[in-house]
């Protein structure tokens, strides 16, 4: 019987499981092909100059991490819901927009007071997409990995105060809001309603969560290689010293 029930399981998986083709369209309607691509820019800089490494190795785990933890009928009905104009809103939202033209924006809305509702809708939406628990998560991770990186695997003492996790809650929310605001001015109060509606269902919070978490282990995964990587070149740079003082000695 458990051996019947093992393979059912597995039939079951590989039979539902999201294809990479239905993957890679899901990753371009949603925003989430912009957002590795930002990420593979920001973590290019902190390969050293002397380390032969990629970060396209994030974009294939992130795809992989998708294709194991979303269904083949979930990324189907994803497709179609990305395909709402109101969803392809939030592909819209840009964090180059100059910070000064943000203000001014913002300022506005916080000087009419029949923007009220418009803000509450802002934060409600902003609220369906960014979970306070997997940021903390995330928050600790990257943590753990750069006392890694800098050789301090075994610190114990926590670096991150409970002032610095609320710090880096409040600054990720902001970053959100304001592009969020000034992306969504054209849309009705009745269409952010509607959005807010939108990223509200189970199925778009389900995405929101896996595409997070496929994107901190698609990090871990850079990073774990990158360690490799410079344990590896370190090495081969002792022994490489090593050899030549054994032939140095030699020639004396």
């Amino acid at each position: 019987m458990k051996k019947i029930l093992l393979n059912l399981m597995i039939l079951l998986q590989c039979t539902f499981a999201a294809t990479p083709e239905q993957v890679e369209q899901y990753i371009m309607l949603s925003q989430a092909d912009r957002d590795l691509v930002q990420m593979e820019q920001m973590l290019d800089e902190f390969i050293p100059s002397n380390l032969t490494k990629s970060t396209e190795v994030i974009a294939s785990r992130f795809n992989e991490y998708l294709e194991k933890n979303l269904s083949e009928q979930e990324v189907s009905e994803l497709i179609d819901l990305y395909k709402n104009p109101l969803l392809q809103t939030l592909r819209e939202l840009d964090s180059d927009i100059p910070e000064e033209e943000l203000q001014e924006f913002n300022l506005s809305l916080q000087e009419n007071p029949l923007s009220s509702e418009r803000l509450d809708l802002n934060n409600e939406i902003i609220e369906n997409m960014v979970d306070d628990e997997d940021l903390k998560n995330m928050l600790h991770g990257l943590e753990e990995k750069i006392l890694k990186l800098s050789g301090e695997e075994n610190h114990n003492e926590k670096v991150l105060t409970e002032e610095d996790e609320k710090a880096f809650l409040s600054e990720t929310r902001e970053t959100f809001r304001l592009p969020m605001l000034y992306t969504t001015q054209t849309l009705s109060l009745e269409e952010l309603n509607e959005l807010k509606d939108l990223t509200n269902t189970s199925l778009i919070k389900k995405a929101n969560k896996v595409e997070f978490h496929g994107m901190m282990y698609a990090i871990d995964e850079f990073l774990v290689e990158m360690i490799q990587g410079m344990r590896k070149q370190f090495m081969n740079e002792a022994i490489k010293e090593d050899s030549l003082s054994e032939t140095f000695v030699v020639e004396e």
